[in-house]
């Protein structure tokens, strides 16, 4: 899974930007044949929004708007879309079928918390967030970036999200360990070279 961290549609190329709508519109316009062959090629996008985040609706933001059949979103969670994502505004998906008056889908979109994150999760995400800031130095100060919420780790029992940082050809992976958040560092996404680091609610370690 990945995590879109770049907040400003204008620091994409923009033959990406022209892909990325086309995404985006396949599930505005709930084409959900045209947004499952979007999928096939490309299956990190699935908790993507639109650049730029008008709204911050994800596919399945948009499914529970749309009231979308039982087997469309069941199919969108079984590639890993994020009960507990948040729109701009703060709503899940589950929220949005709840104030459109989905209630078939309220069930199927109310979050399922398989792991539990570090107590208490709020200092875990704090040094979280510090370790991203720190580490991708001026690349974070140059281009602004919506920093990861760590709740989506709590949907699977085996969940690990990239978040690729903005001016730089690397980034990040983290996942859960027993007790911790385990966090690498990348220069180059997916290489076999990367700093590890080990975060917790008290600190972290690692370099």
């Amino acid at each position: 899974m990945e995590w879109d961290g770049i907040a400003d549609r204008e620091r994409l190329s923009q033959w990406y930007r022209k892909e990325r709508d086309r995404f985006s519109d396949t599930a505005r316009d709930a084409d959900w044949s045209g947004l499952f062959k979007e999928l096939e090629k490309r299956p990190g996008w699935v908790n993507f929004p639109r650049p730029g985040r008008r709204s911050g609706f994800t596919p399945l933001h948009q499914a529970a708007w749309h009231g979308a059949e039982f087997p469309v979103v069941s199919r969108l969670i079984a590639h890993g879309a994020w009960r507990t994502q948040r729109a701009l505004d703060g709503r899940r998906a589950v929220d949005v079928a709840r104030d459109r008056g989905h209630t078939h889908l309220l069930e199927l979109l109310e979050p399922v918390a398989v792991r539990r994150l570090p107590s208490p999760p709020e200092m875990l995400e704090h040094h979280f967030h510090a370790l991203l800031r720190e580490t991708a130095g001026s690349c974070f100060e140059q281009i602004e970036h919506l920093l990861p919420p760590l709740v989506p780790l709590t949907e699977g029992p085996a969940v690990e999200i990239a978040f690729k940082v903005g001016g730089m050809l690397g980034g990040f992976t983290y996942r859960l360990g027993e007790d911790d958040l385990r966090v690498r560092f990348h220069w180059r996404m997916y290489s076999e070279e990367a700093d590890h680091y080990r975060v917790t609610p008290e600190g972290r370690t690692g370099s």
